[in-house]
């Protein structure tokens, strides 16, 4: 257990610090931007890349997790679970490309040229994001290190590349053409260091009957990541519509703010995922409940530290660093930084559902929360603008990563496990005082 231990930590620590460079790197290119394009501009990117994002979940057909884990129960079988993973994420990745190209050239919420041709950019871009299957197969053998590497020699070179092209003044479809680029270099990435692991894609070990299980299997996996992307980034659409592309701009400054912080769960989580898996398939279930628990408590300790240091500065760091163009969105992050508080959580609980082989509660949930945000945005958008978006925003994570768990008897478990985690910040972490004895 303590080679696990370690294995696991040497993970952690290789993915958190891929994110926290990355993290740096994109901080300071949205800043740039911000600054350079002001809230018109900024607003009108921030747009089209929502638009993409929208149908990113038809890209990953819901396998990312579920892949991991076939890959570490049937290690053996690799070549196959890889190569038909890949052809089925080929096939979703098209599939998006072809969607955003079609709203592209028909102008479907599109109000000018730059932004049509900017998102045709992009969607052409996103075709290359099926590369990224082979990720998976480094998830299961705990080995960050060869993606971290190879991720950040891109991030940060591309970095430079759009910090020359905001000083340059290049313009809109430069700069898109550069963000989808660089999505087609990461993707290629992928190939390159799975190659140089010593293994190939093997076209031949396609099994497209196994691929459509697999599909079945992810099909609330697929519907759970349409809603959940609903509720990430339909404010952004739903801004434009019901407000202005400025809103869009100030909107998008304070929740890049907030949701940059995200990683630090999707690195604690991924790296844990193997572990539990081994707990449940050695129906150690005692060690099992404890250690999601732990999790739990962990999570939401650095979501509840992190709302409360992000409200305390937002006013002055969005001053600051983004300029008085940007101070409305001080308050927009002030309310958007405590969804991440239940954000944390849920990633845990959206690695648990697939454990207990319980996928359609993540549909359940999500959709819950997906259907509150957009009647809560409808509401509250015409008057309040992107401070209403993000009331929205939190309201609707508070549902569908907490609340929608209580009402599921296979589920109320982990609504129990994450009641005890949030009762920690008013306790003082009572429970936990018996380890400084």
């Amino acid at each position: 257990m303590s080679t696990l231990v370690k294995n696991v930590t040497r993970n952690a620590s290789w993915l958190m610090s891929e994110k926290v460079v990355v993290m740096g790197a994109n901080l300071l290119v949205n800043v740039l931007l911000a600054r350079s394009m002001g809230p018109e501009g900024f607003g009108k990117l921030s747009y089209i890349i929502a638009i993409v994002a929208m149908f990113a979940p038809l890209a990953a057909l819901g396998m990312n997790a579920i892949v991991t884990r076939e890959l570490i129960n049937s290690p053996d079988q690799h070549d196959k679970i890889i190569a038909t993973t890949l052809a089925m994420r080929v096939f979703g990745s098209s599939s998006v490309s072809l969607i955003c190209l079609t709203i592209a050239i028909c102008g479907i919420g599109l109000t000018n040229e730059e932004s049509r041709w900017g998102l045709i950019v992009l969607c052409l871009a996103s075709a290359f994001s099926c590369f990224s299957v082979l990720e998976f197969w480094f998830q299961s053998k705990m080995a960050a290190k060869v993606v971290t590497r190879m991720k950040l020699a891109i991030v940060l070179f591309f970095s430079l590349i759009k910090i020359i092209a905001i000083y340059s003044d290049a313009e809109f479809i430069v700069l898109v053409s550069v963000f989808a680029i660089e999505n087609v270099f990461v993707g290629l990435g992928f190939v390159y260091i799975y190659y140089k692991d010593g293994f190939k894609l093997v076209l031949k070990s396609v099994d497209f009957q196994y691929g459509l299980n697999l599909v079945k299997r992810s099909f609330w996996l697929i519907l759970s990541g349409f809603a959940a992307i609903i509720y990430l980034k339909i404010d952004q659409i739903m801004l434009e519509q019901l407000s202005s592309t400025s809103e869009v701009g100030l909107y998008a400054v304070a929740a890049r703010m907030s949701e940059v912080w995200y990683f630090f769960a999707d690195a604690i989580v991924i790296s844990l995922f193997p572990s539990l898996l081994l707990l449940k398939q050695q129906n150690n279930n005692k060690k099992y409940l404890v250690r999601l628990q732990k999790l739990s408590d962990i999570l939401l300790l650095l979501g509840f530290v992190l709302a409360i240091f992000v409200t305390i500065i937002a006013k002055p760091f969005i001053g600051v660093v983004f300029g008085s163009d940007y101070l409305s969105s001080a308050l927009i992050l002030q309310i958007h930084i405590w969804a991440c508080v239940f954000v944390f959580m849920r990633s845990m609980v959206s690695k648990w559902l697939i454990v207990e082989d319980l996928l359609r509660y993540s549909l359940i949930s999500h959709g819950l929360g997906a259907v509150i945000n957009v009647i809560v945005n409808y509401l509250l958008i015409p008057t309040y603008g992107g401070v209403g978006a993000a009331a929205a925003t939190l309201i609707s994570y508070f549902v569908a990563s907490y609340l929608a768990f209580w009402f599921g008897r296979k589920t109320r478990i982990m609504a129990i496990i994450m009641s005890r985690s949030l009762l920690l910040p008013f306790t003082f972490g009572y429970r936990y005082w018996s380890i400084f004895k």
